[in-house]
């Protein structure tokens, strides 16, 4: 009987890894950031208020470097 469970829980060890393996991290995504328009008002926003169109004024460094052991 424990033969079975250990079988079972190894199966299901290596079908989750396996699951795993096929999601893309987040380095693998393209960031998608808005584009500010020339001309277009910065907007300032006091007490509570729902932004339904932001605008970027500035996005971070992008680039990525690989970890070597």
């Amino acid at each position: 009987m424990s033969f079975l469970l250990l079988v079972g829980i190894y199966a299901l060890f290596r079908a989750v890894r396996e699951l795993q393996k096929e999601q893309p991290g987040p380095e693998a995504k393209e960031p998608k950031a808005p584009e500010i328009e020339e001309g277009k008002p910065i907007g300032v926003v006091f007490g509570k208020a729902k932004i339904t169109s932001a605008t970027v004024y500035w996005w971070g460094d992008l680039r990525s470097e690989e970890i070597r052991k």
